[in-house]
């Protein structure tokens, strides 16, 4: 079954119209959503290229081992995701709510981050290499290991975090 379709099921599902949980494993996405709610969400292994999301949900989503490459996320809501062992490279981020959320084991490498907030969040071995943005609001974070070398951001808020 194609990325596509087990994705927007999930969707689906969630605002109650039928459709099934999405568990993307070893999948393969270049596709474009928007207005989706992805919620609760597994995805192990996957691969995104191109795709993007515009005011999609992923709060409480779950994501491990997955590449996304020239990937755009607009205006999307990833609170209290969780990123294991994920690779964002050429990735755009922007109106981005990222608080709550676990981040380990995973890098950005030339990323744009505009408009981002990581409030109350933690990140364990995160590398943010190479990026570069604008407003990037972190009150409350916890970081251990984390590398920002190379990157350049217009104005960063970190009030009340703890980094390395």
């Amino acid at each position: 079954m194609s990325s596509q379709i087990i994705i927007l099921a999930h969707d689906m599902w969630r605002k109650g119209a039928g459709g099934a949980p999405a568990g993307l494993v070893g999948q393969a996405d270049s596709f474009a959503y928007a207005g989706l709610d992805l919620g609760l969400a597994q995805f192990a292994a996957t691969t995104f290229a191109g795709t993007s999301f515009t005011a999609t949900s992923f709060k409480q989503a779950g994501w491990s081992g997955c590449q996304f490459t020239g990937c755009s996320f607009t205006q999307c809501d990833f609170s209290s995701i969780s990123i294991t062992g994920c690779t964002f490279i050429n990735c755009s981020f922007t109106g981005a709510n990222f608080d709550g959320a676990s981040i380990g084991s995973s890098t950005f490498r030339q990323c744009q981050w505009d408009d981002i907030s990581f409030a109350g969040g933690s990140w364990n071995d995160v590398g943010v290499l190479d990026c570069s943005g604008t407003v990037v609001h972190a009150q409350g974070l916890q970081g251990r290991s984390v590398d920002f070398t190379g990157s350049t951001f217009e104005q960063l808020e970190f009030q009340g975090a703890s980094i390395n």
